[in-house]
């Protein structure tokens, strides 16, 4: 026999017995624009975690701000139509030191999301913003079409949706599988789980391992399926070794590249914020204080 518990945009289906290798967990995301962000506000507290860390989190996209050097804030008055940009938030300063937000290029900010600069020569500094390929001559570097939305707006933004799979095993591990829907079409994205170490820090680690990537389809969809070495539950509920899952992220990469086990190449200038961008959050039942 099964018992089967309802909770807001969770399923948690548990068997007689409750250890971890019983679990099996459905959860939907929920829309987001920064890591623990909605619209300029902390979705969750995590109250084992001492301020600010309880409220820890980015802003990783902005409303563009033509002709200024800073994109504006959003917020919850913010109109569906507005054209989102880059950022660098500073509180990533404070909950993840090494990002350092002073180092951050500033052509890297409030550049609509469509043009941002990728890489066009060996050299893997030089980059430049490249035309659709419907746009392009043959032989030019290019950026997959479909062409719209462009450019991409906080209504086009909030209308993805995500759902994830958790079947933990009897050995330790889980298997996992991951749905997203009605993202930006044909565009490269990453999943990242939010990891507090028990040294104090909180990182960003591939969900899954490395590649944790998908490319969605041109209706802006995709799967993911990957195997852990560990039960998600227990880690986001009671930690393993002292180590406490937070959330589980994913995000688009504006300027097409993917940077291994690191989300974004802060040291070369390129904070998250700046080429990659938080979409769609997964908080786990019991863990954290929702706030939004």
């Amino acid at each position: 026999m099964k018992l089967k518990y309802l909770v807001p945009g969770v399923i948690l289906l548990l068997g007689q017995q409750t250890s971890a290798a019983d679990q099996r967990l459905t959860i939907d995301a929920a829309s987001v624009t920064g890591w623990n962000r909605y619209l300029g506000q902390p979705r969750y507290r995590w109250d084992f975690l001492a301020p600010p860390l309880d409220i820890a989190g980015a802003n990783t996209v902005a409303a563009y701000n033509p002709g200024a050097a800073e994109p504006l804030p959003l917020t919850p008055n913010s109109p569906q139509e507005t054209v989102l940009a880059t950022v660098a938030d500073p509180f990533l300063e404070v909950v993840f030191p090494p990002f350092k937000v002073d180092l951050t290029l500033p052509e890297a900010i409030n550049v609509p999301l469509r043009e941002v600069a990728t890489l066009i020569r060996g050299d893997l500094v030089t980059r430049s913003a490249l035309p659709f390929i419907t746009r392009a001559t043959v032989t030019a570097q290019s950026q997959a079409a479909p062409d719209k939305p462009n450019p991409i707006t906080l209504g086009d933004w909030l209308k993805g949706s995500g759902r994830m799979t958790i079947k933990c095993r009897d050995n330790g591990t889980a298997s996992l599988k991951v749905r997203v829907r009605d993202l930006i079409p044909r565009r490269a994205y990453t999943v990242w789980a939010m990891w507090h170490l028990a040294d104090g820090r909180i990182i960003p680690q591939p969900f899954g391992g490395s590649p944790n990537a998908y490319i969605t389809d041109e209706d802006g969809d995709a799967e993911l399926e990957r195997t852990l070495n560990f039960c998600p539950m227990v880690a986001a509920t009671n930690g393993i070794d002292g180590n406490r899952l937070l959330s589980i992220i994913t995000h688009l990469h504006s300027d097409h590249i993917l940077y291994g086990a690191v989300p974004t190449p802060s040291g070369a200038g390129y904070p998250p914020g700046t080429v990659a961008h938080m979409q769609l959050e997964w908080n786990f039942p019991g863990d954290g204080v929702p706030l939004i």
